[in-house]
């Protein structure tokens, strides 16, 4: 569906049963029970952290904004969309049907605790409910989000065209607790150098020409290289099947797979190099997405189980802002390649 289209439906209020709607529109909300414009999400958010009547009529809206972006890691838009797809997707694993779950305060909650990774009794003081029940439903609705993957992060079925270097891809260490082991007080299989720390390791492949996560592994323990998770696991078979090429930062290097993995080297000439530095910049801006939500920026809490739903939950969320109002830029730029002509 087109983004233009989802979001003028999304930013206008809008009632299930109006009579005024057209044929288009009633074939947009199909099968959607609760149907929230980004504005009334905005306002569900706010009243639920306690910004309620004169406190936010007489802020502007720039502030109301920076406000819900705050506690929530996304626009009011992104988060109107993400519900709505909840109820349309045909993921069955995904879709939340029953109006039982659809309850929009739990799907918030659940966004809140992705972005501000809370403990329990610091959300019941912010929401006033108890904690056991509410933690269900708060993991009934990250696990709902993980799901969209299937529909928001994939490969092309066009293989990019004609483009040879489809993607760039890094790896994305996470803080955990340290795990056990059966004989040692520390598993060195889980030692970050980025952290100096237990940590995870997702794969994660971004298109070079669009704003778009395309291939997403994991989780790794993070003692793994990202140069072995590369050629163990999947990404390099793919890769040679779809007869394409990543281009990745010097961790990358080597002989044995230079026909499918480009790194930063001294034979690039002066418009590839910065090529090559701008796509690995703009895949370090996504990187940056993910850690906005602080479930991943700090020391994760909970299992490896939970730590999975709540990666791919947020990639899913960061999917949606790169499609809306946070793109990625441009790594092509025709000037930088057409430099050494002017020169």
């Amino acid at each position: 569906m087109p983004q233009f289209l989802l979001a003028s439906l999304h930013q206008t209020s809008t009632m299930a049963d109006d009579d005024s709607s057209d044929s288009s529109s009633s074939d947009l909300t199909q099968g959607v029970k609760d149907l929230i414009s980004a504005n009334r999400m905005q306002e569900i958010g706010l009243n639920l952290l306690r910004f309620e009547g004169k406190k936010v009529s007489k802020s502007n809206k720039k502030t109301n904004d920076e406000r819900f972006i705050a506690n929530y890691g996304s626009s009011p838009l992104v988060c109107s969309m993400i519900y709505e797809d909840l109820q349309r997707t045909r993921v069955p694993a995904a879709r939340v049907s029953s109006k039982a779950n659809l309850k929009v305060r739990f799907f918030l909650m659940a966004i809140h605790f992705l972005k501000c990774y809370p403990t329990e009794r610091q959300r019941e003081a912010t929401f006033q409910y108890c904690p056991s029940w509410s933690r269900r439903k708060i993991w009934f609705w990250i696990n709902q989000i993980a799901a969209l993957q299937s529909e928001k992060i994939f490969w092309p079925k066009d293989n990019f065209g004609n483009d040879i270097w489809a993607i760039t891809v890094d790896g994305a260490h996470c803080w955990i607790q340290e795990p056990t082991h059966q004989e040692f007080s520390k598993d060195t299989s889980y030692f970050s150098h980025k952290y100096n720390h237990a940590g995870l390791c997702y794969e994660l492949g971004i298109s070079i020409g669009s704003n778009r996560l395309v291939w997403m592994n994991g989780p790794f323990p993070a003692g793994k290289s990202d140069l072995k998770i590369f050629k163990e696991d999947g990404l390099k078979a793919m890769l040679i099947a779809k007869k394409k090429m990543c281009i990745a930062d010097g961790g990358y290097a080597g002989s044995d797979h230079i026909h499918h993995c480009s790194t930063p080297n001294i034979h690039d000439s002066r418009p590839v190099r910065r090529f090559k530095a701008r796509a690995l910049k703009r895949h370090e801006k996504f990187n940056g997405l993910i850690k906005n939500f602080h479930s991943v920026d700090c020391r994760f809490r909970h299992s490896i189980g939970k730590f999975k739903s709540v990666f791919e939950a947020i990639c899913v969320i960061c999917q949606y802002q790169i499609e809306t109002d946070k793109p990625l830029y441009h790594a092509l730029v025709e000037d930088v390649l057409l430099e050494d002509e002017v020169e």
